[in-house]
Order: C-alpha cells, then structure tokens, then sequence
C-alpha cells in the first residue's frame, strides 16, 4: 500500500509539474503573439491612415481651382456685415454657418474628385474642411463656437472621428472707407483652419491585412495545447504501463516464494552432492532476487571483523576474472548488521561488474564513522542520469544497457539499506572512466 501511495504521489507530481511548465511556456507564448499582433495592429493602422492623408491631400489641392465662394475675401466681406448687437450676431454667424455647409456644386466637387481619388483602391473616406476659429481682434472676441464651426466643404458620409492632417491660420485686415458715408472701418480677424480625414472602413481592412497572421497564431496556439493534451495522454498511458509492471514483478516474487520454500526443504532432505550443491547455490540466486524486489529486510547479526573478511575474501573468488582491490580498516562497528553489509557492498560490485568495469577499488573504515567507497573503471553513469539511479526499475536509457541484463533494483535496495540506517549515498564520475560510490553511516557509541 506504501508503495501505490507513493507511486500516485510521484504520478501527481509528475503531472503538476508538466501543467505547470506548460500554462507559465503558454503563457508566455500568449503575451508574445499578442504583443506581435498589436504591433502589427498598429503599424497597418499607421501605413493605412498615410495612404487615407495622401489621398485627401490629392483632393484638397485638386479643390483649389474650385474654391471661390469660400475665399478670403468673400469669408471678410460677410463678417464685416455682421451686426453689433450681440443676439443678432450669432444669428447671422448662424447664417454664415449654413452657407458655408450647404453649397452644392462645392459639396458635388468635393464628392466626384474623392471618388475618382478611391476608384480602384479599398478605401472608403470621409473628408471635412471647416473654420474653428475667427477672433475678432478689434472687439477681442470669439464669433466662432468652438461646438459649431464654419464648414468650408464635406463630404455626404459624415465623418465620426477621423484625424487631423492638414491646419491653416492667417491674419485677415481689413479696410473700408466710403467718403460719401463718411465711412471708415478697419476689420482685423485671425482665422484659424483645419481639415479632418477618416478612413471609414479601417478596422475591416486591417482585419483582412491581419487574418493570415491571426490564422497562423491560432493554429500554433491550437497545435500546442493538442501536444500538451497528447502528452498527458501519452504521459497517463505509460505510468499505466508502468505501474501494471510493477504490479506483475510483485506478483511473481510473491508466487515464487512456495516453491522456492519446497525446493529448499525438498534439498534439505537430499544426500549431499556436486547437483544439491548446484542447486543450493541457484536457489540462494532466487532468494537473492526476491528478496531484492521485496525489500523484506529480517534482523541479522552485527558484522564482526573475521566476517567481514571472510565475505570480502569470498567476493574476491566470485569475481576472480576482476581486479578486485580491498582495503579494510576495522576499529568498532556498532550499527551495520552482516545482511545489509553484503547487501550493500554485493549490489555495488555486481554493478560495477555488469557494466565493464576490469579493475574496482573497494575501500571499508570502520570507526566513528562507516565509510564504504566503491569506484570502478566501467562504461559510467550519465551526469543527467545520476539523479534517477536510485530509483525502483530505473534504468540508463543509452544503447549500451540494452544489451546488459537488470531489472534496476540494485541500486535501489542499496539506497534504501544506507536510509535504514539514516546515511548518506553520493555518486560521482571519474575522471577518466567508471564511477565512484560513497556512503556514510553514523556508528554509534
């Protein structure tokens, strides 16, 4: 049950962590389009209005051959008419108002020029001329609301908010004498001008300009939360996988215990011989293996010195083919116990053995501390790869394991023989080849 519990602990941290690298990369991703397609926004809006500005630009002056009626002089002729009296006033600035919004063949000019100007092009523009200003610099005044000013022309679609591309401003003086009238009047304005341009239909041409660029964003946006969906999918899958082998390895361990059980008692009551012999040492290969995928730890004896080294020496027999170098400094040992010494120091050199090693240097100090230190000359282990070692079932992912033989539980049960004892394990790359193991463990008093 332990192990399931951590199993799912690991799965959901798995998982967590992939969704959590996912939204901050989607995130992430998300911030760059958008500010890619704003940029984007922006500059087909500025390019777009220029081409608007060129186009008003081209009817205004084309408008000069037709601009008569709204001349300078005829502007001063009618403001010079305008009464005194203050109600009156903004009647008759009203009048001039009109006249200025409602002249027909300036406004029909205004309309066939622009329309020849945007035949053949996407453009469809709203163009405005007006007075927003006329002061009255004898009488210190304003004659123009700033909420109604002079239209000078415009055309019939309206425009809503458009932008300013051309401003004018003069002075305008004025004199009028009249001898018989005994008349003289000296009429001085400043006239201020503008003219507004609106590209009506700009939104719906920079969407056409930006629908590709939209397209290909919302496709690579699409694609990836496919291959994050996929990858989970893949990633649940495969934890499946793993946990029904898991689940089948415990199994079988489980269900080779009876047997194995009958054939011990079975040789137990069996005359010695070179085959009971044979038999015994493949049954103990057995015992060794299950007892590996079970972790099932018993009690055993405190390892003594004359142990120790009769271990060591039988060690050396089984790996006669190896250079097996020992050094043992035995001063106490008040923790370790003999099945966990052979445990640790047997999957240690079997590693080292599977993966090539030809020389190993086993080094025991036994004093305050225990200090166990196995380092080879083998084919290694991967810096990003040392991590996972100690993992149950973990193994290298590199062409040359798949022609060694493991099921990745050396390392394992080492690893969980030197926490029984709360110690530590560190694995390192030698200079040249192979690794180094080292563990220490707290000896007691």
């Amino acid at each position: 049950m332990e192990k399931k519990i951590s199993f799912v602990f690991l799965d959901m941290n798995k998982k967590l962590s992939a969704t959590l690298l996912f939204t901050a990369s989607f995130l992430v991703l998300i911030g760059l389009q958008s500010y890619y397609l704003y940029n984007s926004y922006r500059f087909e809006r500025k390019e777009l209005n220029k081409q608007a500005n060129n186009i008003a630009d081209s009817v205004v002056s084309e408008l000069n051959q037709f601009d008569d009626e709204a001349s300078e002089e005829m502007l001063i002729k009618r403001l010079k008419k305008l009464d005194s009296n203050d109600s009156l006033k903004n009647e008759q600035i009203n009048q001039l108002q009109q006249w200025y919004a409602f002249r027909k063949h300036f406004q029909e000019n205004v309309d066939k020029l622009l329309k020849k100007q945007i035949e053949n092009t996407p453009y469809d523009i709203a163009l405005r001329s007006e007075i927003y200003s006329i002061y009255d610099e004898t009488e210190k005044r304003e004659l123009v609301s700033t909420q109604s000013p002079l239209v000078l022309f415009k055309t019939k679609k309206d425009i809503k908010k458009g932008f300013i591309f051309n401003v004018g401003k003069w002075n305008s003086n004025f004199t009028e004498k009249d001898t018989e009238l005994k008349l003289n009047a000296r009429y001085h304005y400043t006239i201020k001008s503008r003219t507004i341009v609106e590209l009506l239909n700009l939104r719906m041409l920079i969407f056409k300009h930006l629908l590709p660029l939209l397209l290909i964003s919302i496709s690579i946006i699409a694609l990836l939360i496919y291959l994050f969906w996929k990858t989970l999918k893949n990633l649940r899958l495969q934890q499946e996988k793993v946990a029904q082998l898991y689940t089948s390895i415990d199994s079988i361990a489980h269900e080779l215990n009876t047997p194995l059980t009958t054939l011990k008692f079975t040789l137990a009551n069996t005359p010695a011989s070179e085959t009971k012999a044979l038999l015994e040492r493949q049954v103990q290969r057995l015992e060794k293996v299950i007892s590996s995928i079970n972790n099932e730890n018993s009690d055993s004896q405190i390892a003594l010195q004359n142990e120790i080294e009769r271990y060591l020496s039988s060690l050396k027999n089984q790996y006669n083919s190896l250079q097996l170098n020992i050094q043992v400094n035995f001063e106490f040992n008040h923790v370790l116990s003999q099945k966990d010494l052979e445990q640790v120091i047997g999957n240690l050199v079997e590693n080292s053995a599977k993966y090539r090693a030809n020389t190993i240097h086993l080094k025991l100090d036994f004093d305050k501390q225990i200090a166990i230190e196995v380092s080879d000359d083998g084919i290694g282990i991967p810096p990003e790869a040392q991590p996972h070692i100690f993992e149950k079932y973990y193994r290298v992912s590199r062409q040359e394991n798949l022609q060694i033989n493991g099921l990745g539980l050396g390392l394992y049960i080492v690893k969980q023989t030197v926490e029984k004892y709360r110690g530590n394990i560190t694995v390192s790359s030698n200079p040249k080849n192979g690794v180094t193991f080292k563990i220490s463990l707290a000896n007691g008093h």
